[in-house]
Formats: C-alpha cells, structure tokens, sequence
C-alpha cells in the first residue's frame, strides 16, 4: 500500500491531501454509525475523542474531525506530538481544526496515560489515528500511554487503516497495540490485519477505497 499511494500521487497526481480528505470522510462516517448505534443523536458532553499522531495517520484522523464537526457532533483531538512537528498535509487540518474551534491539544511529556485517560472518559467514541503503516520499531512514548489510555477507557474504539502499534504486515503488536472495536483500511486490507493473531486488536474489519484508481491498484 505505500508503494501504491507513492503510484497513486507522482504517476496519477492525486494530490495526498485529497485522499486524506476522503480517509478522513470514510472514518467519519463509521464513528458517526457508532456513535449513533451506541447513544443516538451527538450530545454534546459525549464527545467523539480523536487520538493523532505526526504523521499522515494522524492527518486522517483531523480529516475526520471536520466532517464530524460538520455533522454536529463535539469533537476533542489529542495530539502525540507538538504541534509543530505535524507534516505538511496534518498541519492543514490542524490549522483548519484550530479556527473551527477544535485546537488539538498536546501530550504532556509526562504523565500523558492520566492526562488523556481523563480526556477520554466522557467520549462516545474514540479513533484511533496515532500511527499507521509506516510505523517501524517499537511504540515509543507518549504514543504508549495514549494507547494505554484508549485501550483502559472502555469506549469503544474506532482505528484509522491499522490499530495503532499493530505491524501491517505480521499483525504482531510493536510492545503496545490498540485494542479496536472495527478497523477501517484505506485502499485494501493490510496483510497483518487479517492474521488470527491480530483478531483482538483489529476487531471487524473494514475496507475503504479514498478514490484509490483502480488502475494503480492492479498493477500493485
């Protein structure tokens, strides 16, 4: 898969931003069926908690944020990472979060698991976009608390492309995995996630295409 996102914006020139607009929209759309299954219309004291990271995994997860926004629900982002590290494509949604009135907020450096698990308690749902495929080596703080935090919150869990620590290609947990309710995976299914292994991390799986042309996938 990132051999075909490469494919996907130098050869076709979809721009990344585009299909993180879509990833974002598709994440929306499951955490709103949740959300929804679990406690109805948005109530506003019980917000959709969203857990971001630096890198484009992270960008999905602001992507969802405004269209959750926009359908009415309360939004919280919880940032694993200072603001200034985001990469060029997050960075726009967390400006655009910011002016909407949702500034993600930072982990502390220490004690981020109290920190977020207290954020976390009065969600609805949570999503889980703190590290995606191109997660290499061990989960490293504050990343490990955040995930520590989701995983003792009770709510249920809803993971952008890959739960977070879950290798995509083994389905083996990096030290600290996401324990998800449903998966949702952009462009196609990740090896690690279909692995027995990766059951009580993935939860139901589900694939969504973010406008990924069909051309770029059969050449994969």
């Amino acid at each position: 898969m990132q051999r075909i996102d490469a494919r996907v914006i130098q050869t076709y020139g979809i721009p990344r931003l585009l299909l993180m607009e879509h990833a974002g929209l598709a994440l929306a759309r499951h955490a709103q069926q949740l959300y929804q299954t679990r406690l109805g219309a948005p109530r506003r004291h019980h917000p959709i908690v969203i857990c971001c990271g630096a890198g484009y995994n992270g960008g999905d997860g602001m992507a969802a944020a405004r269209h959750l926004l926009a359908r009415g629900f309360a939004v919280r982002v919880l940032l694993a990472a200072r603001a200034a590290r985001l990469r060029e494509e997050p960075a726009v949604y967390a400006a655009i979060l910011s002016r909407l009135g949702a500034r993600p907020q930072e982990a502390p450096a220490a004690g981020a698991s109290a920190w977020a698990l207290k954020r976390l308690r009065p969600a609805g749902v949570v999503i889980d976009a703190l590290l995606g495929i191109g997660m290499r080596g061990t989960v490293r703080e504050p990343v490990v608390s955040l995930i520590a935090a989701m995983n003792r919150s009770g709510r249920p869990i809803v993971a952008a492309d890959v739960p977070s620590g879950l290798d995509g290609d083994t389905g083996l947990p990096q030290g600290h995995a996401v324990r998800a309710a449903l998966t949702v995976t952009f462009g196609a299914a990740k090896r690690g996630c279909l692995a027995a292994r990766a059951r009580p991390y993935v939860g139901r799986l589900v694939v969504e295409p973010i406008t990924i042309p069909a051309q770029a996938m059969e050449r994969a």
